[in-house]
């Protein structure tokens, strides 16, 4: 029924003011602009003023799956004037009789009336007499007025969810993947209501990410898409250096070209504007590099963890730690983790597949089997991680091969005092020293039989060099009792030689041989030994003073530098 309604205005005149009549199934309005209706016959949208807000594609319920359209515009629309299709179909009219759309209201397309009422019940919706199934595994939605398309949404398989709605999160962003996401809501869905995700977007771009992909080119990536044709190279800075090229590989990635090689510590962009228009003035971000050989190295390993629940002990996860050893910042995008070989040369290998993983100088990044709570750094996850108790080897490397750290550990590794290792952690003694040395690595003394995340509970810190010939012992007295203070002495010598072969050796005071450290190893001008404060049984010694002796020899067995030291060996009680 149509009805004919006079408002009364200043200066006595009036207006006649037609209003269609609304559906019995049509929905009232959320926002501000639901009161608002056109002055005569409604005008057929533009692109943009509806909006397809909500697809439910894989429904628990058979037949309740649905489409929600919402009018964000200030105008009425007339939903006979709207068709609908999938990527297949012909295009089908939403109704068949006048049905006002308001502005800030839902439309509900529904495909089975008694399933959708069932599965939500009370939400008013639209039954069309036609409709196209919405394919689990990717399909399109397109609404269209007079053959022109008002939107569009092409969704993939891999972001369907059983028993879950994908939900728009801006109405006046794009239907562009990024702007759709599976529903929280309690319920699954919210048709016919604000959705569990909304959050209109009113602020500019920001760099999320900026890694050096090789020595003149670095890549940018936003935290949304950009309109990148808008950026110019010389918005773009490095420091003192100016882009000379941008390439979009990407809606929200661009590629940038300079002259020189690219250094600094961080990368500027001004005038940045996102596809609704918000516009940054200057984002900026931290510079990653890509990580050479030794950058990052295997720091610490828990390769037996306590995992069962009736024992009393918090349950373990096993994980990898990774630290940064280097001086500037890295990603491990595209890192893998492989064991040896078997016998057929297969090699099972774990790939760091998150994105925009970074380290800072010192930083950890833990591999871990499962979520570990409360972790002190990144944590990636992965069921293939899978350490052997027996021993097994962590190859980090990338993806071209390049060999960033590799440790085979051995059970032996474990200080010969622990009796029980299971749940305990092996800790590298010193990052910069080689991680396939036994010597270079020992059992953590950490309260939760490790330190993820944390500085090892055993450890070399400190990093005195000698500028002259010599040898410095540190800690000096030192105390290998597993109380994580000063249990390894660091032996560090420089020769008058820039290559010479050595043999090192650790006396009592009565003139005995103790432990021999190397029997003979090439060496460049320095080198760094350490002592656990045991001889070559493995035996704990006693307390007391005893030598370092280090002898240096030249390519004829010449003897050019005999380097002596006392160490004194304390315990505390």
């Amino acid at each position: 029924m149509r009805a004919l309604f006079f408002i009364l205005v200043p200066f006595g005149l009036a207006i006649c003011l037609y209003v269609l009549p609304i559906h019995a199934q049509s929905l009232q309005g959320r926002s501000a602009a639901a009161g608002y209706i056109d002055i005569g016959a409604p005008a057929p949208p533009q692109p943009g003023d509806i909006v397809i807000n909500e697809v439910y594609p894989r429904p628990f319920s058979s037949g309740s799956e649905f489409v929600e359209l919402f009018n964000r515009s200030v105008h009425t629309f007339d939903l006979r004037n709207l068709t609908i299709r999938d990527a297949s179909s012909l295009p089908f009219p939403l109704s068949g009789e006048a049905s006002a759309f308001l502005p800030g209201t839902y439309t509900v397309l529904v495909a089975d009336e008694i399933a959708f009422s069932d599965r939500f019940v009370g939400v008013p919706y639209i039954a069309p007499a036609r409709w196209a199934s919405l394919n689990n595994g990717g399909d399109a939605v397109i609404l269209e007025s007079g053959g022109v398309v008002i939107d569009s949404l092409f969704y993939a398989g891999s972001t369907v969810e059983a028993g879950r709605s994908l939900e728009r999160i801006d109405p006046g962003a794009p239907s562009d993947p990024y702007n759709f996401a599976v529903s929280i809501d309690t319920s699954g869905a919210t048709p016919g209501a604000e959705n569990s995700l909304y959050a209109p977007d009113a602020s500019g771009p920001a760099l999320s990410f900026a890694k050096v992909f090789d020595d003149t080119r670095l890549d940018l990536y936003f935290n949304e898409p950009v309109r990148t044709g808008t950026i110019s190279p010389a918005s773009i800075r490095l420091e003192n250096l100016v882009a000379q090229e941008v390439q979009t590989l990407g809606p929200d990635w661009l590629r940038v070209f300079f002259a020189g090689s690219v250094t600094g510590a961080s990368v500027e962009v001004e005038q940045v504007s996102d596809l609704r228009g918000n516009v940054s003035e200057k984002v900026s971000a931290p510079i990653f590099y890509r990580p050479a050989p030794r950058d990052i190295v295997v720091n610490e390993i828990l390769y037996e963890p306590l995992t069962d629940d009736y024992d009393g002990l918090a349950n373990q996860a096993e994980f990898v730690e990774l630290v940064n050893r280097s001086a500037r910042r890295i990603y491990l995008d595209g890192v893998y983790r492989t064991r040896d070989p078997d016998e057929y040369g297969d090699a099972d290998t774990v790939h760091v597949r998150e994105r925009f993983i970074g380290l800072d100088p010192g930083e950890y990044l833990l591999f871990a089997a499962a979520s570990m709570e409360n972790a002190n750094a990144s944590v990636v996850t992965g069921k293939g991680l899978t350490l052997l108790n027996e021993g097994d080897r962590i190859r980090m490397h990338r993806e071209d091969g390049e060999v960033l750290d590799d440790v085979r550990y051995d059970p032996s590794w474990h200080h010969p005092d622990i009796l029980e290792t299971r749940g305990i952690a092996l800790e590298r003694i010193d990052v910069d020293a080689p991680g396939d040395k036994p010597q270079n690595w020992t059992s953590s003394v950490g309260p939760g039989g490790g330190t993820p995340g944390l500085p090892n509970s055993i450890r070399i810190a400190d990093k005195t060099l000698l500028s002259e010939k010599g040898i410095h012992v540190a800690p000096n007295p030192f105390s290998p009792d597993r109380d994580g203070v000063d249990d390894i002495v660091r032996i560090r010598c420089t020769f008058s030689s820039d290559i010479s072969r050595i043999r090192a050796l650790v006396f009592d005071l009565a003139g005995n041989q103790v432990r021999q450290l190397v029997a003979s190893r090439l060496v460049a001008e320095s080198v760094e030994l350490l002592w656990n404060g045991r001889d070559d049984a493995d035996r704990r010694l006693q307390t007391g003073i005893y030598i370092a002796f280090v002898e240096a020899y030249d390519a004829r067995n010449n003897v050019m530098d005999v380097l002596k030291a006392p160490i004194v060996l304390a315990r505390r009680y």
